[in-house]
């Protein structure tokens, strides 16, 4: 973390089955720490599924219209993607890493039938 902000790595669910996939949702919460309006580039944050880069993840990420997020003081700003079907290839424990400068956040997800 810095001294402005915090960053999570959210997900809709721990647990899913196939034929939730498609609502999946992953991505981030950004919270202020800051008196003043701080200016949050999400561009840099990257996405591991099971120790590989997730190229939809720096896809949407990057390409994004929101790559500058500026979150008011004390603010909380949640952003999210429908990204299952991308980062999930089947059934199995999948291991999400999100890195963020020196941060390592993980979560856990199990895709069941």
């Amino acid at each position: 973390m810095n001294r402005t902000s915090d960053i999570e790595l959210i997900v809709s669910s721990n647990e899913i089955s196939l034929n939730e996939i498609d609502e999946f949702l992953i991505g981030v919460k950004i919270t202020s720490k800051s008196r003043e309006i701080i200016s949050f580039d999400i561009s840099p944050i990257e996405l591991f599924v099971n120790g590989i880069k997730s190229i939809a993840w720096d896809l949407t990420v990057q390409n994004g219209t929101l790559i500058n997020l500026k979150i008011k003081s004390n603010g909380i700003e949640t952003i999210n993607w429908p990204l299952g079907r991308a980062i999930f290839e089947g059934l199995g424990i999948y291991e999400l890493k999100l890195v963020w400068k020196s941060n390592i956040l993980k979560q856990y997800v199990t895709v069941s039938e």
